[in-house]
């Protein structure tokens, strides 16, 4: 290997290369050139490579740059590593968002009657509605457990339709539902409740909020109405209140009636 110095400030290094592949190393005379026409000589083991190369280093010092060509390594594009890692995150992104719409599309319905998949949501997940405000993954399926324990006490009947799904934005997912109900009472009846939900994503593409908003209970008249006391009398001809009785005036007399009957 062979060193040329032009100046304190900059140093050559150019590495020979021997066009033998399969030498491995071979020890060589390196030489450096001072500015007062002096050579040093000294030996130094040198790793072949395909092609010559030749780097320049400012301020390179004899001994650096004697093993430059030795100890280099390639140079790593730190933008290109930077561009690959935000592909991934956003491509697994896209990937736990559409699994959470499909988990909701599909178990939302049966919720009364069977547990959630919990996978899609943060361990710390926030609820909200106009009742009730809570946080964690324990207390939201306490939640979907109390819902399903009270549903069945009372009611004889329940089940959930999901009028639509849509995302106004790619954080947040909207789901429209109605849930319908049919009390255990003595008579025929049928509740409804209608709401929206928005769950909120993360950057991972996981919920930590699911918040409902506009509900509405609209339960329609029922078809047999509770009639009261005094309206069931009424309505069978027993009045709840005497009525005065009217007689017809008559001719006779008194007297005349106990001499007839007499």
């Amino acid at each position: 290997m062979a060193l040329l110095v032009h100046s304190p400030d900059m140093c050559t290094a150019k590495t020979l290369i021997n066009p033998n592949p399969s030498s491995r190393s071979l020890k060589t005379p390196s030489s450096v050139l001072r500015n007062d026409d002096r050579v040093v000589s000294s030996m130094a083991r040198v790793r072949f490579g395909v092609k010559d190369r030749e780097v320049k280093v400012p301020g390179l010092s004899h001994e650096d740059a004697r093993l430059y060509g030795q100890f280099s390594a390639p140079v790593v594009k730190q933008g290109s590593k930077r561009s690959n890692e935000e592909e991934e995150e956003k491509q697994n992104y896209y990937v736990n968002m559409g699994h959470a719409i499909r988990t909701l599309r599909e178990e939302l319905p049966d919720l009364f009657y069977k547990e959630l998949s919990f996978d899609i949501y943060r361990d710390d997940i926030a609820y909200i509605d106009r009742f009730n405000t809570f946080a964690g993954i324990e207390n939201y399926k306490s939640m979907f457990w109390a819902l399903r324990v009270l549903g069945r006490v009372f009611f004889r009947g329940l089940w959930v339709d999901i009028i639509s799904v849509w995302q106004p934005v790619d954080d947040i997912i909207l789901i429209r539902w109605v849930i319908h109900g049919i009390p255990r009472v003595p008579w025929e009846s049928l509740a409804r409740l209608d709401g929206i939900s928005e769950y909120k994503l993360d950057k991972k593409g996981k919920i930590y909020q699911h918040q409902v908003d506009n509900m509405a209970f609209n339960s329609p008249p029922p078809k047999f109405r509770v009639m009261g006391v005094e309206e069931l009398l009424q309505a069978i001809g027993c009045p709840s209140t005497p009525r005065p009785t009217y007689f017809e005036a008559s001719s006779v007399s008194p007297t005349e009636e106990l001499i007839k009957s007499g």
